[in-house]
């Protein structure tokens, strides 16, 4: 695997989708980053670091209370957006497992759903330890695999109905999902030098008013499938679709998926 080759994969995609991100998976995405805040008790005169932090929506919720809260990202478009979105916020162009920051420099670090992009988890976890001060409170979340997370896999069980292979065409990467046991998030933390480390599953429900605006969402907030999609025949990715919609809502209609998420924490010595 190429690191620095699925690493500009990865921001060049999410650079692209900046401004359909927040369609479906943005919206989820911001309720699980609540979960992050108030597991390393963000509040007033909190200083926080938000890594993968995209157009700021976890950021901003940070700032909002009370926290000097920073983001970063490697996701140019990302960062443009949520630079235009929350001016009075800092949001810098950084890599997780590279930190441009000194030693105990925040008191709170979250990383919504960017361990599942990372080649070097370690080297991230790592820097997420060295920046943070002693005692200092690190929350993270990842999706959990397709088989337990309805909103993500029915997309991939459609494109294993219309035989395509999800895979295809990208560059070699880290299994997104190497993180979604509770057990493996715990082993990692610990491994790292985290004390307390903790790991649990959480399940939410994305209302949409139908198959399109599910569709479209998905499409426009993920990287790897979607890139997949893209590259395939109309005629094909019309077929993905249908089968889409027979999986989620065979009679039309509102859909309803359950998304399901792991969110570690753990404190630093």
């Amino acid at each position: 695997m190429s690191a620095d080759a699925f690493k500009a994969f990865e921001s060049g995609a999410w650079h692209d989708r900046a401004s359909t991100y927040d369609l479906v998976i943005g919206a989820v995405t911001a309720r699980v980053g609540e979960e992050l805040l108030d597991a390393v008790a963000a509040g007033p005169g909190t200083r926080l670091l938000d890594v993968g932090c995209g157009p700021g929506t976890i950021t901003a919720a940070a700032a909002a209370r009370g926290a000097h809260a920073v983001g970063v990202d490697l996701a140019v478009g990302m960062l443009a957006l949520g630079r235009a979105r929350h001016p009075h916020l800092e949001l810098l162009e950084a890599d997780a497992e590279a930190l441009p920051f000194p030693d105990d420099a925040f008191d709170a670090l979250v990383g919504g759903f960017i361990l599942n992009h990372l080649p070097a988890v370690e080297a991230a976890v790592a820097e997420a330890g060295r920046v943070l001060r002693p005692g200092g409170r690190m929350a993270v979340s990842v999706w959990d695999r397709p088989d337990r997370n309805r909103l993500l896999g029915e997309l991939t069980a459609a494109v294993g109905d219309a035989g395509v292979e999800v895979r295809g065409g990208l560059p070699e990467g880290p299994d997104p999902y190497r993180l979604s046991d509770p057990a493996d998030m715990r082993a990692l933390l610990g491994t790292c030098g985290a004390t307390d480390a903790q790991a649990r599953s959480l399940v939410l429900v994305h209302e949409a008013a139908g198959v399109e605006e599910l569709w479209e969402g998905l499409l426009g907030g993920t990287a790897r499938i979607s890139t997949v999609l893209a590259g395939l025949p109309e005629a094909t990715r019309a077929q993905v679709r249908d089968a889409f919609a027979a999986r989620v809502a065979p009679a039309g209609g509102a859909v309803a998926l359950e998304a399901a998420v792991t969110i570690g924490c753990a404190t630093f010595a």
